[in-house]
């Protein structure tokens, strides 16, 4: 049982959701505002998604520690009143599960993060290269609201932070097939213009099917949006900025449209299972 705007709810706490959720008819319920906002959140079998109803905005109490203004996106049917994830854990250095069994308890180490160098995503830039600003596009106010909550979300994670570059590349909204917008920018008229093919090479399917075909049990991780896994250079940050409801910003990490990603992306996997001699390991794009 937690504290939401004072009131009783019941929780759960879901180890393997990335972000919090509250149940649509406990919103209406105690008629709590809802912000607009669109999405599918796909569920733990990607085949199954469900439609947002927006999000809310709310003051939470959970075992003595209180979250203000925490966000919650709206979803109907949960299987509680609010469901919390990764975005509300991330605030405590870890999380203890009491499960009532006999033996002591088992300690499992953290995850630690690979420590990777910024890749020269840019460092091949033809002679002639020069900033250019294009010109800003009009949104639906529906898809400007959409804009902004990737926008914020994008800062809160350090994925992109304000900036002053010459350059302006402006966003686009993609759908697909499950009709799951997606947010990302349009570099083909600045920086891609600019720069020069990276030929670092990519693993062929058939090669990683050879190189597997010889093991009986398999596991797999799946990086979340992977490329936002790698950071880039302060020197290089100025390239990637981008327009958004009238404000410019700039990635911290490699964003997707850039020319070069996939192959600075490749590169540094390539080294950490390298340098870390990981055996059995492949990766694909």
């Amino acid at each position: 049982m937690i504290k939401l705007n004072g009131r009783n709810a019941n929780s759960l706490i879901d180890t393997g959701s990335s972000d919090s959720y509250i149940n649509y008819d406990f919103v209406l319920k105690h008629g709590i505002r809802i912000i607009p906002g669109t999405g599918q959140v796909s569920m733990a079998t990607t085949s199954l998604t469900t439609k947002v109803k927006g999000y809310v905005l709310v003051d939470l109490h959970v075992q003595g520690h209180t979250y203000n203004g925490f966000k919650l996106t709206v979803l109907p049917q949960l299987c509680a009143d609010v469901l919390l994830g990764h975005d509300l854990m991330k605030h405590h250095s870890h999380v203890d599960v009491t499960f009532g069994g006999p033996r002591p308890p088992l300690a499992i180490c953290s995850l630690i993060p690979a420590c990777v160098e910024s890749p020269k995503l840019f460092g091949n830039l033809s002679p002639n290269v020069k900033p250019i600003a294009t010109k800003t596009r009009r949104f639906s106010e529906q898809d400007s609201q959409f804009i902004n909550v990737e926008v914020q979300k994008m800062l809160s994670e350090g994925i992109i932070e304000a900036s002053n570059s010459p350059w302006r590349a402006q966003p686009l909204i993609t759908q697909n097939d499950n009709h799951k917008k997606r947010l990302v920018i349009d570099y083909s008229q600045t920086i891609n213009r600019f720069t020069v093919l990276d030929a670092y090479p990519l693993p062929r399917i058939d090669d990683i099917v050879s190189k597997v075909a010889k093991y009986s049990v398999f596991s797999t991780i799946d990086l979340q949006s992977a490329y936002h896994q790698i950071p880039i250079s302060i020197e290089e940050r100025p390239f990637t900025a981008f327009e958004a409801n009238g404000k410019l910003y700039q990635f911290t990490r490699i964003p997707f449209g850039v020319t070069n990603g996939v192959a600075c992306f490749q590169r540094v996997i390539d080294s950490v299972i390298s340098k870390e001699d990981l055996k059995g390991v492949c990766m694909h794009i």
